[in-house]
């Protein structure tokens, strides 16, 4: 009876705790899974290898850097630990030192899952971020 307890436990936590990537429409940009997971992959690559690359932004930014979950999001509950922002762009590529971060994010774990995708487009603050919708 325990065993089986164990194994319903387990299957409930890693259902909770699974974020799976979506398609996303970030204030109007509309964002594939395979964008969404070229840039996390890009972000996680640079982040575990101790490495964050300039933005050609005005505010020459460097990522991945982290990212404080200030705006309310609550995106602890279901992603513990630090947490991590790295430009999500559209198209083939991922985010490339240099270019223009945009206002899009990918959020993601010190272990590299998945958080979410965020955006500066409709947020009540200048430096804020509300969640990108997911679309099918």
């Amino acid at each position: 009876m325990y065993r089986q307890l164990f194994f319903v436990l387990t299957f409930a936590i890693c259902i909770v705790s699974a974020n799976p990537i979506k398609a996303v429409n970030c204030g109007g940009t509309n964002i594939k899974v395979g964008g969404v997971q070229r840039n996390l992959n890009e972000g996680v690559r640079l982040q575990r290898s101790g490495q964050q690359i300039p933005s050609g932004d005005s505010a020459r930014a460097l990522y991945p850097h982290t990212y404080n979950d200030r705006d309310g999001l609550n995106l602890a509950r279901t992603c513990p630990g630090q947490l991590w922002e790295f430009p999500l762009v559209k198209g083939d590529q991922p985010f490339k030192a240099g270019e223009k971060a945009g206002p899009n994010r990918v959020v993601f774990s010190q272990t590299g899952d998945y958080c979410a995708s965020i955006t500066h487009t409709g947020a009540s603050t200048p430096n804020g971020f509300v969640l990108c919708k997911n679309v099918a």
